[in-house]
């Protein structure tokens, strides 16, 4: 008996274990709603919101729970409510994003690097030609750079010729100058000492001249007084008449010579007065002083018109006139060298350094284009100009030459850094190589290895959707709602079936002024930023057109608000805890919904899993929080 209770207790421990296990199993083993959802008894949330709420009202959710619902929150906040006016669409490519490629010049396919799919960036080659035309452009292009190098060269040369043309005779004109002054200044040394020398002879002549008219005044005098006294001693037959006859002989002699003197100054002009001042006068005043009509210049020299009056005094006189002479067609020159140096290009500040100075300047820190820039316009006709001029024009029409055929090139793809290289090598290549215009997807290729193709042919079409057009319509009765506030510049917010909770912002860039006539609506377009390409052109849009950024209010996700039975409620997060409030609603928009009463500032709704708190709350059992672990 002992061994068979043994045997039974055995045997029953398993069983109990296990249908224990079972049992625990089954209470924890429920759907989400009975395992995490803690329907709250009855209390009050007035101390940390204000808001009183019975046990219908809240839910308390674990962690796990709101994952396996995907429950998110949004904070309510103060925010405009825009005008906008909601509108259909579709996303079309941006024009401005398209680009059709060509060849620009005809040739062989030999190589192509990108096919249909592919995205190229901007610049990458997308094939390679063989072009012999564009073989035969880059010939002419080299004859033409040759040329063109040869004529400057040339030009180059026979431009320092002409440069030191120039130099030469800028130096010449001073040179002439310089000499003529150089005269000048000897000339009128020649004359001042000639003057002087002049002045010397004729002051010493009329010295004498008043030394002999002095002396035979004084030998009149005397002999008038001897005569008469004579006469007196004859007349009382003292003196014999043999002596009177004799001193009335040396009488008229003396009278003979007085008279002479005095001639000698009359014949110059000089009056009698004069003549009885220079007898009166006692020897000390110079004779010069003493002729009423000729004085001495500030400087104390003999004046020219006294020169002149007494030139047949001095020999020097007669020099003097000739110096004069050539000191004025000296100064005559100096003045013709003058002008002829003005009229070179020489400045009047370098001629006066010159002049004081008589440094020659040699303009060689002048480089040949500015020496010839300041003073070609000076240069008179000579063969080094006419060869520069003629060499200048051939070397414009080389120019010309050369760009025409550059351009040519150009035109046919080669860009300027191709083209400075070939020149730089000397080497023309039939090669061509097409780059892409623009970054994008090549879409369509009309080509293959071998094709040949003219300039003109299309190889690829290229479309970037980095930015692309939202199109929309605006019907013809919704246009005098929004005429006034709807303009270009507007923004719009798009939204597309394949990414309904992206939303993508741009602004108006154009409006249709033409009403389509089977829809009666309005075209406008969007530019809108496309960066991951999400956008697909052809696909149809959702578009909400921005019309008034609106005021600031308190406004929650229009989400987030639950409708029924004609009431709007929303679920409010207090930390793991949900509770309904019921809100009076204002203004809305597309995206956001004012609260006038029942959420505060800072709360944060929940904007998706409101329909699960719903279904919770509508549950008829109580069931257990995972987190606490007992029932309710």
């Amino acid at each position: 008996m002992l061994r068979y209770f043994y045997i039974t207790l055995l045997l029953a421990i398993p069983v109990i274990v296990i249908g224990g296990l079972i049992a625990l199993n089954l209470t924890l083993t429920s759907t989400w709603a009975e395992a995490h959802v803690h329907i709250e008894q009855p209390h009050t949330h007035g101390e940390q919101t204000g808001h009183a709420h019975s046990q219908e009202n809240t839910v308390t959710l674990t962690d796990k729970a709101k994952i396996n619902i995907g429950l998110k929150t949004e904070e309510a906040d103060i925010r405009p409510i825009e005008t906008v006016v909601s509108v259909h669409g579709n996303v079309m490519a941006h024009p401005a994003r398209q680009a059709i490629v060509t060849p620009r010049t005809g040739g062989i396919v030999k190589r192509i690097h990108f096919s249909v799919g592919e995205t190229p960036k901007k610049g990458d080659v997308l094939l390679e030609l063989e072009s012999l035309d564009l073989q035969m452009a880059q010939i002419e292009l080299l004859e033409a750079a040759s040329q063109q190098k040869s004529l400057v060269a040339k030009l180059a040369r026979l431009t320092e010729v002409f440069a030191k043309q120039i130099r030469r005779e800028l130096q010449t004109r001073q040179i002439d100058y310089l000499q003529s002054l150089s005269e000048l200044q000897q000339l009128q040394m020649t004359v001042k000492k000639r003057k002087a020398l002049a002045g010397t002879q004729i002051t010493s002549a009329l010295e004498q001249m008043r030394f002999r008219l002095v002396k035979a005044d004084v030998e009149h005098l005397l002999l008038d007084s001897t005569l008469k006294r004579i006469k007196t001693l004859t007349e009382k037959r003292i003196s014999a008449q043999k002596e009177l006859i004799a001193k009335q002989a040396e009488y008229k002699k003396a009278k003979n010579e007085l008279a002479d003197a005095k001639r000698q100054f009359q014949v110059l002009g000089i009056s009698e007065q004069t003549l009885e001042k220079i007898l009166r006068d006692n020897g000390e005043t110079p004779i010069l002083s003493l002729l009423d009509t000729d004085r001495l210049d500030s400087r104390g020299e003999v004046t020219s018109p006294l020169l002149e009056r007494y030139a047949v005094l001095s020999e020097e006189a007669t020099k003097l006139v000739d110096a004069e002479v050539a000191y004025e067609l000296a100064a005559i020159k100096v003045a013709a060298n003058r002008q002829r140096a003005l009229a070179a290009g020489l400045t009047e500040t370098l001629l006066e350094t010159l002049a004081e100075t008589g440094s020659i300047t040699s303009f060689d820190d002048l480089s040949t284009d500015t020496l010839i820039e300041n003073y070609l316009a000076f240069v008179e006709s000579s063969e080094a100009l006419e060869g520069v001029l003629q060499l200048e024009e051939t070397l414009r029409n080389a120019n010309i030459t050369f760009n025409k055929v550059r351009q040519k090139l150009q035109v046919s793809g080669l860009t300027l850094e191709d083209i400075d290289k070939i020149i730089q090598t000397g080497q023309p290549s039939a090669m061509f190589y097409v780059t892409a215009p623009a970054s994008g997807q090549i879409t369509e290729q009309h080509v293959s290895v071998g094709t040949t193709v003219e300039k003109s042919d299309i190889l690829f079409s290229i479309l970037d959707t980095d930015i692309v057009w939202a199109q929309g319509e605006v019907h013809e009765d919704t246009l005098a709602l929004i005429q006034d506030k709807w303009q270009i510049g507007n923004e719009v917010r798009i939204s597309v079936a394949a990414y309904p909770e992206t939303i993508y912002t741009g602004k108006i860039s154009g409006i249709s002024d033409v009403v389509e006539p089977e829809e009666q609506t309005v075209h406008f377009w969007a530019e809108i930023e496309n960066p991951d390409h999400q956008l697909k052109p052809g696909m149809f849009a959702d578009q909400t057109i921005v019309l008034d950024k609106g005021v600031d209010v308190l406004s929650i996700p229009l989400d987030a608000v639950v409708e029924d039975a004609g009431s709007r409620f929303v679920f409010v997060e207090y930390g793991a805890t949900y509770t309904r409030h019921e809100i009076v609603v204002g203004a809305k928009n597309d995206r956001y919904i004012e609260v006038r009463d029942g959420v505060l500032p800072g709360e944060r709704v929940v904007v998706q899993g409101t329909h699960q708190l719903m279904r919770a709350m509508a549950a008829p059992t109580q069931v257990v929080d995972a987190n606490h672990g007992h029932p309710h």
